[in-house]
């Protein structure tokens, strides 16, 4: 009864994760959360960055793509100040994600067991295992990995990676990615202006997953 009590909290905290998660992905599914539809709901809100932080940090917690709020960004704030919200409001929702799933783990699941089958898993497994023994580099290189946000937050939080190791080596890792997201935001604001610059934009959007490639190979090696 005593262990019950104590994991009651963790369960519904689950549980409504879990649900809330699950509602996130039919709504991406049906364009009710998007970039366009996130633009227009805050773009002329006086409170709009704060708003916008808050959406990361949920949006980290239920799975939600960050390309979407990458892009938003973008769109909301142009290049410049939507790098650094976007920045901000993903490190918020990085730690946000490490805190809540440390709690709720708690140390009690196996990731060695839960992997079994499941080649993402697997990946998710050993990168977590790298960061124990890397600190803050081996988190760097699991977040340029084309793995979901979400996903990894949870793998990292059920390690015992320290938080300066995990915030540095996320804001390092999510870096090259989130400026790219927003500069095709950016890009897509200025091209429904008549403006041509998101052929630019495109072009760093490969010039920067060839790069996230190159320096994910060059970090493991080194490690």
């Amino acid at each position: 009864m005593e262990r019950l009590a104590r994991l009651g909290p963790r369960l519904a905290v689950f549980i409504l994760i879990a649900a809330s998660a699950i509602s996130a992905w039919i709504l991406v599914r049906h364009g009710a959360i998007g970039p366009t539809t996130i633009h227009d709901a805050l773009a002329h809100n006086r409170l709009a960055v704060p708003v916008f932080i808050l959406l990361q940090i949920v949006a980290s917690l239920t799975f939600i793509p960050r390309l979407i709020l990458g892009v938003a960004a973008g769109l909301m704030f142009g290049f410049a100040w939507g790098a650094v919200w976007a920045i901000l409001g993903a490190e918020a929702g990085a730690a946000a994600g490490f805190a809540l799933w440390r709690w709720i783990g708690a140390g009690a699941i196996d990731l060695k067991a839960t992997a079994k089958r499941r080649r993402i898993a697997d990946i998710v497994r050993q990168s977590a295992e790298l960061a124990e023994k890397g600190g803050w580099r081996a988190v760097a290189i699991t977040r340029l990995m084309p793995l979901p946000h979400s996903l990894v937050n949870i793998a990292l939080a059920l390690t015992k990676v320290g938080w300066v190791d995990y915030l540095v080596g996320s804001l390092i890792g999510m870096l090259p990615m989130t400026l790219l997201q927003v500069d095709i935001g950016a890009a897509g604001g200025k091209l429904l202006q008549g403006d041509g610059a998101w052929l630019a934009a495109s072009l760093l959007l490969a010039l920067g997953l060839a790069g996230s490639f190159l320096m994910k190979r060059l970090a493991s090696r080194r490690l």
